[in-house]
């Protein structure tokens, strides 16, 4: 798309060809990736008189992602939203031009947590995860899993956080926080607690050696936690504000595929050793196997039941989709969106 083209493509040109559609309700929803249509047209779908269209920002031949999309924040409005993950702009606003626009601009949705994938593997969801997926009970504490890897993650995430804020990234790149927080070892109900306290020990050897060469950081980190607390940020809850990514590829490959596995293996011995002829048995298993052909990754991409046990969810992401709807319905006056839009990109570009 050429230059000129992305510049004039905004809420006003939105508005205009809704009116010669005939469907004035409509908003486009500009998403980082198709990927995170499902989980914004669960948030926004449930609202009536608007009728959300989503596209993908990739999808018109630009740069995918985040960072292309704030490229062209003026331009948003009544009838051009965007949504994107927050990363860590939610909980540093002032650190930089990202946080900045989500923190100012009305028509910029935000996961509030890292990234979506932070929501989809929310702690109190998983067991029924296990159990659409291989109709058994996983047996697995996984609030408490969580909690506790959530307290031995926690400092570590204060120092990526104060590294990003005091633009010193590179003391902490995504590799080494990865490698520090990784588990190694496939879960279970029974090892889950000594696979933590390695995750424990790794993170304090890290967080002792930060201390001991930024002595003048390790002063600010207790303003710094206070800071994140006022944004929901708790050491039993740090999971949800740490790189998506890695916290779903953690979750997916090391708890809640062997949980599978093992449960998909018991049953199918049930069958196997219940009453029945052979055939009856085979019977039961094809149409067993039939069901639990579901991906764990397709089902985690549907999973939305955080909006039912996540205070996050109720005192923070509900209350800002609720504003950005309110928002867009009642609109603007007549003629003034152009011009609204024109006064934001003025002091974009002249901030």
């Amino acid at each position: 798309m050429a230059s000129s083209l992305r510049e004039n493509y905004n809420s006003e040109y939105v508005r205009q060809s809704n009116l010669l559609t005939g469907k004035p309700q409509v908003v486009e929803v500009w998403v980082e990736d198709e990927y995170d249509v499902p989980f914004w047209n669960d948030l926004l779908s449930r609202f009536d008189g608007i009728e959300f269209r989503f596209t993908p920002y990739r999808s018109r031949k630009l740069n995918k992602g985040k960072g292309d999309i704030l490229k062209y924040s003026a331009q948003l409005g009544p009838h051009l939203i965007a949504c994107v993950d927050s990363d860590y702009d939610y909980l540093l606003p002032g650190s930089s031009e990202a946080g900045r626009e989500l923190r100012d601009n009305p028509y910029i949705l935000h996961t509030i947590t890292y990234a979506i994938e932070n929501w989809n593997c929310h702690p109190a969801t998983l067991e029924r995860i296990c159990v659409n997926a291989t109709l058994s009970d996983p047996d697995f504490d996984f609030v408490a899993f969580y909690r506790a890897y959530s307290e031995a993650v926690y400092p570590l995430l204060l120092w990526s956080l104060m590294f990003r804020r005091e633009k010193m990234s590179g003391m902490l790149p995504f590799t080494d926080f990865k490698a520090a927080v990784d588990i190694t070892v496939s879960l279970t109900k029974d090892n889950w607690q000594q696979a933590v306290a390695r995750v424990r020990r790794n993170v304090a050897a890290r967080d002792k050696a930060f201390a001991g060469e930024y002595p003048s950081l390790r002063a600010k980190m207790p303003s710094l936690a206070s800071a994140i607390a006022a944004k929901g940020v708790e050491r039993d809850n740090c999971l949800l504000f740490i790189n998506g990514h890695v916290l779903e590829d953690i979750i997916t490959q090391r708890l809640l595929a062997p949980l599978c596995r093992r449960a998909v293996r018991r049953h199918i011995e049930r069958i196997f050793s219940s009453r029945g002829s052979m055939d009856e048995k085979a019977h039961r298993k094809a149409h067993y196997d039939n069901i639990t052909r579901r991906s764990l990754s397709v089902l985690l991409a549907s999973n939305f039941e955080y909006k039912a046990c996540s205070s996050l969810y109720d005192q923070v992401l509900r209350p800002q989709v609720e504003a950005a709807v309110d928002l867009l319905r009642r609109g603007v006056q007549p003629g003034r969106q152009g011009r609204q839009a024109g006064d934001r990109r003025h002091r974009h570009q002249t901030t």
